[in-house]
């Protein structure tokens, strides 16, 4: 009977979450010793109203926000976001440059293809579960040598 009842609350856990669908996530691998560091991923809003984000945390950095690229006074600046809202059937990239997640603080350093959670927290109160993996940065096709 437990079984039976564990089956049907990860049946109902995993239609409540399909119509939120998180891919690519990764957390940007730095230098030993750096304190802070970014999250990205692609997120999908499969439902017919729309999802917004408010807040992250993650429990290997003492705090997350989430963040956006804007130009500022002709200056690219980090500013936090209150929210992100992804309207039905849309998809919001998490990306270098644009939206991420800042992560500060970090308690431990991080490895190369290790796999962290982090927790994104929606306007209605539910939380959105992501595994990430610790990742290089790619080579940008602009960089200098």
């Amino acid at each position: 009977m437990l079984r039976l009842i564990v089956l049907l609350c990860s049946l109902v856990t995993g239609v409540l979450y399909a119509e939120i669908i998180v891919t690519d996530a990764t957390v940007r691998l730095l230098p030993p010793g750096v304190p802070n560091t970014a999250a990205y991923f692609s997120i999908q809003n499969n439902s017919d109203t729309n999802q917004i984000l408010i807040g992250a945390s993650a429990d290997f950095a003492t705090k997350a926000e989430i963040h956006n690229h804007i130009l500022v006074d002709d200056m690219m600046r980090m500013q936090q976001q209150s929210e992100v809202v992804i309207q039905p059937s849309e998809s919001v990239h998490f990306s270098p440059g644009g939206l991420h997640i800042m992560l500060f603080g970090l308690k431990q350093p991080l490895n190369e293809g290790q796999s962290v959670t982090i927790i994104l927290q929606t306007k209605e109160g539910e939380s959105i579960n992501i595994t990430a993996n610790v990742a290089r940065p790619k080579a940008s096709a602009h960089s200098h040598h």
